[in-house]
């Protein structure tokens, strides 16, 4: 009959849903990004319920043993319309935002680029292989533009934790110890970072302009403290708002 005809049809439909399902967990954890650094001890420590002990160090060390295979791919979020275009000494660099991701970071960090505040501000910290990171636009500015708000530049926004991956490319929240001290300093990662997953506020990545942080990463530093920084100012010199739907070449 025709009920019967098409009650085998949704069940076919049914298994075919589950096969992907588990098609989809086995490959996430198979992947080849996600492994331990030292499969032995990392069981063992997982066992000694480490992975909640001492979260920062086994998230990166140890991500197949804590069950962190799920995370998600940048690439595949869904971006905002807004673009902004930075211009370096070593090019531009073209960045994209996730407004689903992280909304209130979103918002906050696209409206200073409006409001000019990160224009003739600087990469203060260059840490090969880690983050190339913007400074706080309060004080990280040569020249102030009067359309700078301070009410603005001086908010902070709190952490908007997600299972997207900290990897290269990836936009960073800077923040201090208290998770919800995000304010306008921010990191462009320049390699994967799985310890700061779930940790940091991803909120967007770069699209073009790969090719100018490569030669970024390759300037004279100085330690200084915890930070590795250039030896000369790294200044954005120009800032443009542009949208997805704009001719954008970098």
């Amino acid at each position: 009959s025709s009920a019967s005809s098409m009650a085998r049809r949704l069940m076919s439909q049914r298994i075919v849903l589950l096969v992907l399902g588990c098609t989809y967990v086995a490959a996430s954890r198979d992947s080849a990004w996600c492994k331990d650094k030292d499969a032995a001890a990392c069981s063992s420590w997982a066992a000694a319920g480490e992975c909640n002990k001492n979260p920062g160090f086994m998230r990166g060390y140890c991500m197949r043993s804590c069950d962190k295979c799920d995370m998600l791919d940048p690439s595949e979020q869904k971006l905002g319309d807004e673009r902004v275009q930075i211009t370096t000494p070593y090019g531009d660099i073209l960045l994209g935002f996730f407004p689903e991701v992280a909304p209130v970071t979103v918002r906050h960090i696209v409206r200073l680029f409006q409001l000019g505040c990160y224009h003739t501000n600087h990469f203060f910290r260059v840490d090969k292989g880690f983050v190339a990171q913007i400074q706080s636009v309060v004080g990280g500015q040569r020249v102030v533009p009067a359309s700078c708000e301070r009410d603005e530049a001086n908010k902070n926004v709190p952490l908007e934790a997600s299972k997207v991956r900290h990897v290269r490319g990836v936009l960073s929240m800077g923040r201090m110890d208290d998770p919800n001290s995000g304010g306008s300093s921010f990191s462009l990662l320049l390699g994967d970072a799985p310890h700061l997953d779930g940790q940091y506020t991803v909120f967007g990545m770069v699209l073009k302009g790969d090719e100018a942080l490569t030669k970024m990463e390759q300037v004279e530093t100085k330690k200084e403290g915890i930070f590795v920084m250039p030896k000369d100012r790294i200044e954005i010199s120009d800032v443009k708002i542009l949208h997805s739907t704009d001719d954008i070449t970098v």
